[in-house]
């Protein structure tokens, strides 16, 4: 018989809820969350397993421990996970989450136990000490703009001798403070892009991406943590759809109600937005394609996000088929297709 197993983690206890074909609850249970007690609680249920649990900070954890105990794993988006009355309760999620399991209605995040994973934990801290120093600059600005002193030139950030124009004591107190930790982040991130430097050296993809205009060594390291296994992206519409780089239309009863960006990650739309601002900046057929754009009448933000969008439709072919990229890559791309369909007839 095929059980299907709710799991709600945490990083004290997880609760179990298991339920049959038929939907009716076979088994519940609580335990301490390690490995050895997540494992004996499977091992219990005999027949088919599926698993699921919701992405979270300890979801890559409990994916390269449990995999081998289940016959299918689905680590799920809590964004698409339907909501639920009454009171909230770990076994109530945890039955929940199985309920949704055996009725299909769960949507899979990418998990695999790759070392492109593993790359993902360093690209995630040097993100959150990105935004960290754009949090305190905001802060910093804060308190100068409370004392309508001037922020706007180039060197405010590094000018720690600004903090003598501020009249309250206690806010040059905290503008030194802030500066002090602005200048601390700005060292931090330096060692992250140290790393990624060892990164460019020590593999292949990052360095094919680098050869893409607008792709700096910060952007490919990223990217590629964020792809990981390019062979699971069917196309470049798919691809684009998790850049957030497409909006699908909201129809209903032959009405239009909008449109809608698809859900996916952020930190690619930024990349490649920012990619594309690059490239038009140079003399390539990537300016070409942005020129031709606005030529047609196409607005200057809708011809960044096409060009964006033909960054992103370029890093995914790099990566798939592990090549370097060329400014002849259109006419490449015709013969590659040529090739392809000879070899299907």
């Amino acid at each position: 018989m095929k059980y299907f197993i709710g799991l709600d983690a945490h990083s004290t206890t997880s609760t179990f809820a298991v339920v049959d074909q038929t939907g009716k609850c076979v088994h519940r249970s609580t335990v301490k969350t390690s490995e050895k007690n997540l494992s004996y609680v499977i091992s219990q249920i005999n027949g088919e397993r599926v698993l699921t649990f919701e992405e979270s900070t300890i979801s890559q954890w409990l994916y390269l421990q449990l995999r081998e105990y289940v016959d299918d794993l689905i680590v799920c988006n809590p964004v698409y996970v339907a909501k639920k009355q009454g009171a909230k309760t770990d076994f109530r999620d945890a039955l929940h989450l199985a309920q949704e399991l055996r009725t299909g209605h769960l949507t899979p995040v990418y998990h695999d136990s790759s070392h492109w994973i593993q790359l993902r934990v360093s690209v995630s801290g040097y993100l959150d000490v990105v935004e960290e120093i754009v949090r305190t600059k905001n802060r910093l600005k804060a308190v100068f703009r409370a004392e309508a002193l001037n922020t706007d030139e180039n060197s405010f950030y590094k000018n720690k001798h600004r903090t003598v124009e501020l009249h309250n004591e206690s806010a040059r107190f905290v503008a030194e403070r802030l500066f002090a930790q602005i200048e601390y982040l700005e060292e931090e991130k330096l060692k992250y892009i140290d790393l990624f430097r060892r990164n460019q050296k020590k593999y292949r993809p990052i360095r094919n991406l680098m050869t893409i205009p607008g792709i700096s060594i910060i952007r490919a390291n990223i990217i590629v943590a964020l792809v990981c296994q390019p062979a699971r992206f069917k196309n470049k519409h798919q691809f684009w759809g998790y850049c957030m780089l497409v909006r699908h239309i909201q129809k209903s009863g032959g009405r239009i109600y909008g449109n809608k960006r698809v859900f996916g990650r952020r930190e690619l739309r930024d990349i490649f937005i920012g990619a594309a601002e690059n490239a038009m900046r140079t003399k390539t057929t990537l300016r070409d394609h942005y020129d031709a754009l606005r030529v047609r009448g196409v607005n200057h933000k809708d011809a960044k996000v096409s060009l964006a969008r033909q960054i992103s439709s370029i890093s995914l072919s790099c990566l798939k088929n592990n090549e370097i990229y060329q400014d002849d890559y259109r006419e490449r791309l015709k013969e590659r297709k040529k090739v392809r369909q000879m070899l299907s007839q």
